[in-house]
């Protein structure tokens, strides 16, 4: 970072802090220069910067002042539908969306997947080859029902650095986010409880909860 983005940043916290407030003048070109101990031309970059930014406007002979704070836009008033338990039976459309997915000519919105060719992913490929060439066996075997112990102890750290205390026995390791959701369901609802889900909702999250006999709101 150079000298001049170093300045504008901390003027830009202290705007943020209320140290200068909106419509103030901001202090002089001389005056920051010999406080922060920096070139006259420094200080008119780091200004120059701030007002790209538009935290800032100069007023001819009057030097810089704090830009005035933008009107947020009033926050839209929160429906109240009327909430009844549902059941969705139009299944045949979201089998054709599914096979929509390998028609070329169509770009496929509905899925998170990464594209596989980009170059940041060749760390997580070489380490996958890595692991297979050196644990050939253990990746053929079953693994404890629970999941990888040493994965689930690496994850009890992280989530201790996130204020979270539990250990590798408290966790359990699934093949994705549905198979834990299923079990996490499974766990407290019984066929013909009701679910709150968002809306829209994932079509796969719906046709689990109709498998499991479930009904949602």
């Amino acid at each position: 970072m150079t000298r001049y983005q170093h300045l504008a940043t901390l003027l830009a916290e202290r705007i943020e802090q209320g140290l200068y407030r909106h419509g103030e003048k901001l202090p002089s070109v001389r005056s920051l220069s010999q406080e922060h101990g920096v070139s006259i031309s420094t200080v008119q970059q780091a200004y120059q910067l701030l007002e790209q930014q538009q935290m800032i406007v100069p007023q001819p002979r009057s030097g810089y002042f704090v830009a005035p704070r933008k009107a947020q836009p009033p926050v839209p008033p929160m429906s109240r539908p009327v909430q009844r338990p549902v059941e969705i039976t139009q299944w045949d459309q979201v089998l054709t969306m599914l096979d929509a997915r390998y028609d070329k000519s169509i770009i496929p919105f509905g899925g998170g997947s990464p594209d596989v060719t980009q170059p940041s992913l060749k760390p997580i490929w070489r380490e996958l080859s890595r692991a297979i060439q050196h644990n050939l066996t253990e990746v053929l075997n079953y693994d404890e029902l629970a999941g990888r112990r040493e994965l689930r102890e690496q994850i009890a750290r992280l989530m201790l650095d996130g204020g979270s205390v539990v250990t590798a026995d408290d966790l359990v390791l699934t093949s994705g986010c549905h198979s834990a959701l299923s079990l996490a369901l499974l766990s407290v609802c019984q066929p013909g409880d009701i679910i709150a889900v968002e809306s829209p909702c994932y079509y796969g999250t719906m046709q689990m909860l109709r498998g499991l006999g479930l009904k949602w709101d």
